[in-house]
């Protein structure tokens, strides 16, 4: 049985350097695929599939343009997996699954970089650490929630605000519990509970708790100042000493509003795991 697992971890500011350069690269190739593909689909009516236009990238584009030399610094396998990101994504669209694809923005970090097993000693685990093909052992936040010696067939490293994670594919082995109950159990998603059950059980509302409400508050607060900083910097002088110190402290308040965010999205899905917990 396969199963997922994610765990924040600490990298060195070397790793962190080699993990941005990664989600970079596989960022603009992905939205160049993505450009590519609309420009060649207006003008030809025509689909290039992942694979068409990786050979066209690699034997072509770059060859041709020295200064996109910076694509080979990463892994060809990062790059090649981004790339078949996208195509993943013309054919949902042309499935009607899913719309138009779009341009991926750094800002929104919704980038996973690609670390792919290239020998038998990538991606071994260790109870405090994993080793990640080409950053090497990197530290994990939490220990012992990947079991020991789990055989691993891929995984991927993202970035939310300014913390980092390791998203691994696991090989385990399956155990069946028998489960003597067969009763069917009725659950009612609401707006003042979160969830009521058929048996009676009552599963309150998280949004409604003094914590989220005043994570909440401050968010608004710290999403308030971001909007001023921005209109601060459009009337300011046009100094590029001055100019380059409002980005700083922009890219600071970016990063407030970011952790909040992302403390927001762990308190709920934390909390939701726990309620299917206690239901099942």
């Amino acid at each position: 049985m396969k199963r997922a697992y994610k765990i924040e971890i600490n990298p060195t500011d070397e790793q962190k350097s080699k993990i941005h350069q990664t989600i970079g690269v596989s960022r603009f190739i992905y939205n160049f695929y993505i450009a590519r593909n609309k420009e060649i689909y207006e003008r030809e009516g025509k689909f290039v599939s992942g694979m068409d236009f990786s050979k066209w990238l690699n034997n072509e584009y770059i060859p041709n343009n020295q200064d996109k030399k910076w694509i080979k610094e990463v892994s060809s396998k990062a790059t090649k997996q981004a790339i078949m990101n996208g195509d993943k994504a013309f054919k949902d669209f042309f499935k009607k699954a899913k719309g138009f694809p779009r341009f991926k923005k750094k800002k929104n970090q919704d980038v996973k970089a690609y670390f792919p097993k290239n020998n038998k000693t990538d991606w071994t685990l260790e109870r405090h650490r994993v080793k990640i093909p080409t950053l090497g052992w990197v530290r994990l936040k939490e220990f012992g929630y990947i079991p020991k010696n789990s055989v691993v067939k891929s995984g991927t490293v993202s970035q939310k605000a300014d913390r980092y994670y390791v998203s691994i594919l696991v090989e385990e082995t399956y155990i069946k519990i028998s489960n003597p109950n067969n009763e069917g159990l009725g659950i009612d998603l609401g707006i003042k509970e979160f969830a009521i059950c058929s048996n009676g059980n009552k599963f309150k509302n998280i949004n409604k708790t003094s914590t989220v409400k005043k994570i909440e508050k401050k968010l608004k607060r710290e999403q308030r100042k971001l909007s001023r900083k921005y209109e601060s910097l459009k009337i300011r002088n046009k100094n590029i000493k001055e100019g380059r110190a409002t980005r700083q402290n922009i890219q600071k308040q970016v990063v407030k509003v970011q952790r909040l965010h992302q403390r927001l999205a762990n308190i709920r899905t934390d909390y939701i795991n726990k309620t299917v917990f206690s239901i099942v």
